[in-house]
């Protein structure tokens, strides 16, 4: 079974986003195209494993997403 394209009340398919970052219900999303949307998530679980149904990478496991400046 494979996932659906598209996630209830989200405008973007699956296939149009590059990757996401998470912060409790509300996620910004970057866009093959560039563009970065926000999206306010009713179901968080939900729309979590959808990402991860559709293989969206979360920024939040790339290894060097925080830098840390040295003082």
């Amino acid at each position: 079974m494979s996932a659906s394209s598209y996630y209830p009340g989200f405008d973007y398919s699956a296939n149009q986003i590059l990757k996401f970052l998470a912060a409790l219900d509300f996620f910004t999303i970057m866009l093959k195209n560039g563009e970065i949307v926000h999206y306010t998530a009713p179901d968080v679980k939900s729309f979590s494993q959808w990402l991860s149904d559709n293989n969206i990478p979360n920024i939040r496991t790339e290894d060097g997403w925080v830098i840390n400046k040295k003082r």
